[in-house]
C-alpha cells in the first residue's frame, strides 16, 4: 500500500480577518499550528503595544485555535486572538455602545453605590453563608475602590482576578 504524500500532508490555505496585519502564507499541515500561532502572537502583541500607547494593559484574553485533523495530522484551520484591556481614567459604558465615556469619578461612585448595596443586603440576611459571600464582595469592591482612591496601578493579574470574580 502506497501512501501519496499530498493527501497525509496536505498544504493549507489561510485567509486574514478584514484589517488583520500580516500575510496569508498557506502551510502544510504538519506546520499548521506553528503558522497559525504565529499570526494569533502577532494579534497579541499588537493589542499590548495598542493598550500600551493608551497608558493601559492587557488584563485578560488568549490565543484560541481551531484544530482539525488534517491527512494524518492535528491541524490548526483557523485562529482568534482575544484581549481585555484597562486603560486608566476612561471607561466605556456597558450596554449601549454610543460612545459615552465614564470618568473614574464616575466609577468611584457606582462603587460606593454598590458596596452601600451590598451592605444592606448584608443586614437583611440572616443566612451566614449569604453574609460571608456578600462580605468577600464588598472586600473585593472596597479594594478597587481603594485603588482608585490612591491611584494605584494595581498589578495585572489582579485586576483580572478582582474582574473575573466579580464577573
Amino acid at each position: 500500500m502506497r501512501i501519496d504524500p499530498n493527501s497525509f500532508n496536505p498544504i493549507l490555505g489561510y485567509k486574514l480577518d478584514p484589517g488583520e496585519p500580516g500575510l496569508a502564507h498557506s502551510a502544510p499541515a504538519s506546520m499548521s499550528i506553528m503558522r497559525v500561532l504565529n499570526q494569533e502572537l502577532s494579534n497579541y502583541l499588537a493589542f499590548k503595544k495598542e493598550a500600551m500607547k493608551k497608558g493601559g494593559f492587557i488584563i485578560g484574553g488568549g490565543i484560541f485555535l481551531d484544530l482539525r485533523r488534517r491527512g494524518g495530522f492535528l491541524a490548526a484551520v483557523a485562529g482568534k486572538t482575544k484581549v481585555w484591556m484597562y486603560i486608566p481614567g476612561k471607561r466605556v459604558k456597558t450596554g449601549k455602545n454610543d460612545g459615552n465615556q465614564e470618568t473614574d469619578s464616575d466609577v468611584k461612585t457606582q462603587l460606593k453605590d454598590k458596596i452601600n448595596e451590598l451592605r444592606m443586603k448584608m443586614d437583611s440576611t440572616t443566612d451566614p453563608a449569604e453574609k460571608e459571600k456578600l462580605q468577600r464582595e464588598i472586600d473585593m469592591l472596597e479594594l478597587a475602590l481603594n485603588s482608585f482612591k490612591a491611584s494605584l496601578m494595581l498589578p495585572q493579574f489582579l485586576i483580572g482576578s478582582l474582574l473575573d470574580t466579580l464577573a
